[in-house]
């Protein structure tokens, strides 16, 4: 595989998993969480399903930030940005598409060669998308606990077999 190759089976690998496989579970896990889950601390001083959620937007927003090389480096405390805000689990939901949305449309430009991924890029991106599966975990094993609900994902066509059939297929 040539390096160009390789660039473009990152950045496609990255965006299905973070569009197709991750945002469609964040949708189903908070659909309808009621608000006092939500912003329920699990332990004193834990993170809320709430907080994680708006943490994980800010990460995806602060990934477009620095794939437009408008921030090299999060600013200290970042790790600790995990906000009570008490909106609703559509609020919520409606926050995070939209961020997923001005990402996605930075990562079209990657995929159209419209502009030059960095080595850097490769390694912001790759942090996105495994910090967002990790905190993907936490919100899954939390709305488990708290509604009893099971999820059914691999099921249901959100398991690797698909996403790979995606990232093959054209973008």
């Amino acid at each position: 595989m040539e390096h160009g190759e390789f660039e473009e089976l990152f950045l496609k690998i990255t965006y299905h998993r973070m569009c197709d496989m991750y945002w469609p579970k964040f949708k189903i896990a908070l659909e309808g969480v009621e608000r006092e889950i939500l912003w329920h601390e699990p332990y004193p001083a834990g993170n809320t399903l709430g907080g994680i959620v708006l943490h994980v937007c800010e990460h995806i927003a602060r990934s477009c930030l620095r794939l437009q090389n408008l921030e090299r480096q999060l600013k200290p405390g970042f790790e600790n940005y995990f906000p009570a805000n008490g909106q609703t689990a559509e609020e919520l939901l409606a926050l995070f598409e939209a961020q997923l949305d001005d990402w996605k449309l930075l990562l079209m430009k990657y995929l159209s060669r419209e502009l030059p991924v960095n080595r850097e890029q490769i390694h912001q991106l790759y942090h996105l998308a495994e910090h967002t599966g990790y905190h993907l975990g936490q919100v899954l094993d939390r709305v488990q606990a708290a509604t009893g609900r099971k999820f059914s994902f691999t099921r249901n066509g959100l398991n690797e077999a698909n996403l790979r059939e995606k990232i093959d297929a054209k973008v």
